[in-house]
């Protein structure tokens, strides 16, 4: 029996409609996990210990798709002028929108629908940073970029700010070369982070990281790790790099600042933030990953280390 078939540029039409700048396919294969398994083995993920989990499925997407074939990557943009923080306390800006989780999932599932309209026998799993999958390695493959020294993924035209999604399927495709490195001798990351998180060997101490320690660590932020008044994530060295200084600027609709999320900052810095607001800003937001009391503890860590920053 042959294997069935999806050219690149079919699939490409149908994800730029949806409003997707990027999409390319690598074969679906089983990776490299050494440098992953030496990040986890050094404690590098702190107390994500989750990430230990499912080791099996992360090396072999066989494992999580049966029948995969190709893994089809995907990204869209969320870098616009209007995500800005302006005021005192910061959030992330790829938080600042609509939740990108669910965003994402429903662009993939209409584009697996539209795909099977055409191809009845088309079989596919979608998945956007909610599994067991390598989604920078991936991307790489399928030429769409390349994981930059801050470990963040990286596409010339687009720079990083980009949220990446995958259609793992049971057909073949056109497959990509893998992106080279275009970092060169640059370290502006690296430099950029106030914690030193950004270790030269493109690793990330996540014991070091803003964005952990705001979102993962459920216990008492160290006094000796500034926050630079990031109360959720943080866009600091994404910031600094150079391919997103020049990076195009788009309009997504759905990753826009939400109203709620100005509402939450505002309050925050006036000292009158309550839970019902917090509430209306997580909905339907990234925000939803963390309760209440820890934005409020994120808060006052900021407001404790204001020594710290230079």
């Amino acid at each position: 029996m042959s294997e069935h078939f999806i050219s690149i540029d079919e699939v490409k039409t149908h994800a730029y409609a949806l409003g997707f700048q990027g999409c390319g396919a690598s074969k679906a294969e089983p990776l490299n996990m050494e440098r992953f398994y030496e990040w986890t083995k050094k404690n590098y993920n702190a107390s994500m210990s989750y990430l230990n989990n499912y080791n099996d499925k992360r090396a072999d997407v066989k494992k999580l798709v049966p029948n995969a074939k190709t893994v089809f990557s995907f990204f869209i943009s969320y870098n616009m002028n209007n995500n800005r923080n302006e005021g005192k306390y910061k959030i992330a800006s790829y938080a600042l929108g609509y939740d990108y989780h669910k965003v994402i999932k429903i662009k993939l599932h209409k584009l697996v629908n539209t795909i099977q309209e055409r191809h009845p026998d088309f079989e596919a799993r979608v998945f956007v940073d909610s599994a067991p999958v390598m989604e920078k390695i991936w991307a790489q493959k399928a030429g769409l970029g390349w994981i930059g020294k801050n470990s963040c993924f990286i596409n010339r035209t687009f720079g990083s700010k980009i949220f990446l999604g995958e259609i793992i399927c049971n057909f073949t495709s056109d497959y990509a070369n893998e992106s080279k490195d275009h970092c060169g001798k640059c370290n502006k990351c690296i430099n950029s982070c106030p914690n030193k998180a950004i270790l030269p060997n493109r690793t990330i101490d996540s014991n070091k990281c803003i964005s952990y320690h705001t979102i993962e660590n459920k216990g008492n932020i160290p006094e000796t790790i500034r926050l630079d008044n990031y109360i959720y994530g943080c866009d600091i060295c994404l910031e600094n790099c150079i391919w997103n200084k020049k990076a195009k600027i788009v309009c997504t609709e759905e990753f826009l600042q939400r109203k709620e999320i100005t509402c939450l900052l505002s309050k925050a810095e006036e000292d009158s933030l309550e839970k019902s607001d917090f509430n209306k800003a997580k909905k339907h937001s990234a925000l939803s990953r963390i309760k209440f009391e820890k934005l409020k503890s994120n808060i006052q860590s900021c407001n404790n280390n204001q020594n710290l920053i230079k």
